[in-house]
């Protein structure tokens, strides 16, 4: 006896389900272009308007809270340098207040830029004192290196000590030593330089001077810092 298989029906004949319609609709939307987001539109120009290596970030330039601290310390600097030949023990010292400026500014990622500032201040303060052009290249010079040079060492020696960052994974000793490492490497730096330049001057007083305010001006904004900031209980294990 012969069985008789039933018709199979046709896809394209059998009415659509639900599902089948569902499925027809999501397969349109995949292959309809999709049409370009704004973040993919802004990329292209965010990366246009990026500052090239080097160049200093328009945003953080224009921060005013980094201009006026900026203001602020051409003013510093500038009473301090033109304060220096009339009082030569006095503790603001130019070199004092360029490593401080330097490093105060380093959480704003523009280092270059406060570097050119300081240059451009001690050029001036150089001319307004009868300086001419080469001795005023020559002064900034005195007064970029070691600044620079203080600002760094804190900086990879001690990192955030400044801000009174990391003080529970230091040892207080260590800290001060390497502090005071810091501060008479500076001064030397400072005082190797004045030498070069002015070979007749008495370096005795400035160094001792640039060596003990360079010590304490980190060290007292660091216990400022950890006095303002908030007791952290010691660490424990638990088992």
């Amino acid at each position: 006896m012969r069985t008789i298989e039933a018709p199979r029906e046709c896809d394209d004949c059998r009415p659509d389900t639900p599902d089948d319609a569902n499925r027809k609709k999501a397969e349109a939307i995949a292959e309809r272009p999709a049409a370009p987001h704004r973040t993919a539109l802004c990329r292209p120009l965010a990366e246009t308007l990026r500052p090239a290596g080097g160049l200093p970030n328009v945003a953080a330039v224009s921060n005013p809270r980094y201009t006026l601290r900026s203001a602020a310390f051409v003013t510093v600097y500038l009473a301090a340098f033109l304060i220096a030949p009339i009082i030569p023990a006095s503790p603001l010292a130019p070199l004092v207040a360029g490593g401080v400026w330097l490093t105060a500014q380093a959480g704003y990622g523009l280092r270059r830029l406060d570097v050119i500032l300081l240059a451009t201040a001690t050029a001036v303060g150089a001319t307004v004192q009868g300086a001419g052009l080469l001795m005023s290249i020559t002064v900034a010079v005195w007064a970029v290196l070691p600044s620079v040079l203080f600002a760094v060492l804190l900086e990879r020696l001690l990192p955030g000590y400044w801000r009174g960052h990391g003080d529970r994974f230091r040892r207080p000793a260590v800290a001060v030593a390497t502090l005071a490492g810091i501060a008479l490497l500076t001064a030397g730096a400072a005082a190797m330089i004045g030498a070069v330049i002015d070979t007749g001057s008495w370096l005795a007083v400035p160094f001792a001077r640039d060596a003990i305010m360079l010590f304490l001006a980190p060290l007292a904004v660091n216990t400022v810092h950890r006095l303002r900031s908030p007791r952290r209980a010691g660490l424990t294990v638990v088992r």
